[in-house]
């Protein structure tokens, strides 16, 4: 006899990132999911009322989980740079695939695209305050947060793709190199 678990909501939300990531976003429909999962429709909607919650759910698991989750790890630390390298850490230390999978999948369907201007905004300007508290201006952070931040998603475009530990360091790599040489 088959024994059938019971999916809790952030268990769909994971396996829905995996889909994304393995099969696409063509497949984060109600039955092709259902399917992958191997669970009947009810289990879906016992969590989402409709596909559209369902997406709001997803978006919402992943702000919070790569984003508010990686800034308050690196909040443990007081320093700037102590906060920064721990983010750093705290990247390399976590499956980020989705990342550029939910990119292009905005691309696709435009209700994603207003998660990623929250997330975006909510990434820089955390990484405009810490240099902000390195010493520059606040447009010299925030052109410096930029240029980290489109370096980091970028990278993460290019084949065959480094891995997450040449992103961060080649990223790292510049935004000291900016430090180092703002002018006034």
């Amino acid at each position: 006899m088959k024994k059938i678990m019971k999916s809790s909501r952030d268990q769909w939300l994971n396996f829905a990132l995996e889909v994304l990531v393995n099969h696409g976003p063509e497949q984060l429909k109600i039955v092709p999911l259902c399917e992958l999962k191997g669970v009947t429709k009810g289990s879906f909607y016992h969590h989402f009322k409709n596909r559209s919650v369902f997406i709001e759910s997803l978006m919402s698991h992943w702000y919070h989980t790569t984003t508010l989750a990686f800034i308050e790890q690196a909040n443990t630390h007081s320093s700037a740079i102590e906060r920064l390298q721990k983010l750093d850490q705290v990247i390399a230390g976590n499956n980020i695939d989705a990342e550029k999978h939910i990119r292009a999948w905005s691309l696709k369907e435009a209700v994603i695209e207003p998660h990623l201007e929250k997330i975006d905004q909510q990434r820089r300007e955390y990484l405009a305050q810490c240099y902000v508290e390195l010493g520059l201006s606040p447009l010299q952070a925030n052109d410096v947060a930029l240029i980290a931040y489109a370096n980091f998603l970028g990278m993460q475009q290019i084949q065959p793709a480094p891995s997450i530990d040449e992103i961060l360091r080649v990223t790292a790599m510049a935004s000291k190199a900016f430090l180092l040489n703002i002018p006034d």
